[in-house]
C-alpha cells in the first residue's frame, strides 16, 4: 500500500488550480453569507425532529439563504429565506417524501407559517413518535449521523451520548451543522479526484485543554466497507486545505478556532461503527499504520473508533473513543 499522504499530495498537485478555485469559492460564499445565515435562522423555529443544515455548495446571496431541511438526515424540503419572509420549498422532494414517509404535499412554495407548512411539520413530528425515533429512511447512515449531531449539540455535558463523551461540538454556521465537501473521494478506500463529504466535522476539547479538529466517518449498523481508510483520507485532505491553500487560516477560523493554525496541528479521526465490526477495524487500522505515516511534516493524524448503539431518540457509545485523553 502506497502512503496515503503521498498519494493525496500527488492528486492535489495534479489539480492544484482547480482545487484552489473551488475551495476559495466555497469560503467566499460562506464568509459572505455567515451573518445572513444567522439572521435568517432567527426568522423561524426548527420544529424538531426536522433540522436545518447549511451546505458549503448551497447557493446564497446578500439577500437570501437556502437551507436544507432534513428528517433524521434525509432531505425532505428546503427552507428559503428572503427579506425576513420564510418559505417551505419542495423541489423534486414530493415523490421521495411520499415513498418513504407517506407525506403527500406537492412540490411548490408554501408560507412557513401557513396551513400547508404547519401540517407538513406536524406530519413529520407524528412520524418520529410513531416510529419511536427509527423511521425508515433512504440512508440509515444519515439517520445515525443526525442523531450523533443532535448529541453533540446538547449543552449539558452529562447528557451527551449518555455521559460517554463530552466537550465536543459540531462545526456550525449560524447554529446550523456545516456539511463540508472534499475534492478527493475515498469511498473506494483509495484517494482519487472526485467528490466526497466529511460526515461530521467537529471540535473537541481534551483534558489538556487543547481543542482539536475532529473528523467523523460513520457507517450504518453491521457495515464497515473502507471506513478507516476513508476517514484517514478525508482528514489528510482537510489538512491539505488548511496547510497548502492560500486561505487555510481563514478556513480554520471559520471552523470556530481563534488565532493562527498551531504548529504542530493535530487532527483526530473517529470511525463510528457498531461493535460487530471490531475485527475489521482492527485489521484495517493495523494495515494503515504499517503503510501510512501519521506524522505529516510535523502535523499528525490520530485515529480513534467509537462503537455506537442506536436508541429511539439518541446514540450512546460503549465507551469514550478517546478514553484516557477525553
Amino acid at each position: 500500500m502506497e502512503d496515503f499522504a503521498e498519494q493525496i499530495k500527488n492528486v492535489w498537485e495534479d489539480n492544484k488550480t482547480e482545487f484552489e478555485e473551488s475551495t476559495d469559492g466555497w469560503l467566499r460564499a460562506l464568509e459572505k453569507s455567515k451573518k445572513i445565515i444567522s439572521q435568517a435562522r432567527k426568522q423561524f423555529h426548527q420544529w424538531n425532529p426536522l433540522r436545518v443544515y447549511v451546505s458549503v455548495t448551497r447557493a446564497t446571496s446578500n439577500s437570501r439563504v437556502l437551507f436544507s431541511l432534513r428528517f433524521f438526515g434525509q432531505e425532505v424540503a428546503e427552507v428559503f429565506v428572503k427579506d425576513k419572509k420564510v418559505t417551505l420549498r419542495l423541489k423534486r422532494h414530493c415523490n421521495k417524501n411520499k415513498e418513504y414517509f407517506e407525506c403527500t404535499l406537492k412540490d411548490g412554495d408554501y408560507d412557513w407559517n401557513g396551513k400547508e407548512a404547519r401540517e407538513f411539520r406536524k406530519h413529520f413530528k407524528d412520524l418520529a413518535l410513531s416510529s419511536k425515533g427509527k423511521p425508515e429512511v433512504r440512508s440509515i447512515e444519515h439517520r445515525i449521523e443526525s442523531k450523533i449531531i443532535c448529541e453533540m449539540l446538547k449543552t449539558e455535558k452529562k447528557q451527551k451520548f449518555h455521559g460517554t463523551l463530552s466537550n465536543i461540538r459540531p462545526v456550525t454556521i449560524g447554529g446550523c451543522p456545516l456539511q463540508f465537501p472534499v475534492l478527493i473521494a475515498a469511498s473506494s478506500g483509495k484517494p482519487k479526484k472526485g467528490k466526497g463529504n466529511i460526515d461530521i466535522l467537529a471540535r473537541r476539547k481534551g483534558k489538556d485543554n487543547k481543542t482539536r479538529i475532529s473528523v467523523w466517518e460513520l457507517k450504518r449498523p453491521s457495515e464497515y466497507k473502507h471506513a478507516t481508510s476513508q476517514a484517514y483520507i478525508y482528514a489528510l485532505t482537510l489538512l491539505q486545505v488548511l496547510r497548502h491553500t492560500k486561505k487555510g487560516s481563514e478556513w480554520y477560523k471559520l471552523f470556530g478556532f481563534k488565532g493562527p493554525i498551531p504548529k504542530p496541528l493535530e487532527i483526530e479521526t473517529v470511525v463510528a461503527i457498531t461493535g460487530d465490526q471490531r475485527d475489521k477495524f482492527n485489521r484495517e487500522k493495523a494495515k494503515l499504520e504499517k503503510n501510512t505515516s501519521s506524522n505529516i511534516n510535523g502535523d499528525s493524524i490520530k485515529l480513534y473508533v467509537a462503537y455506537y448503539m442506536e436508541e429511539s431518540q439518541s446514540i450512546k457509545f460503549e465507551r469514550s473513543p478517546f478514553r484516557e485523553n477525553q
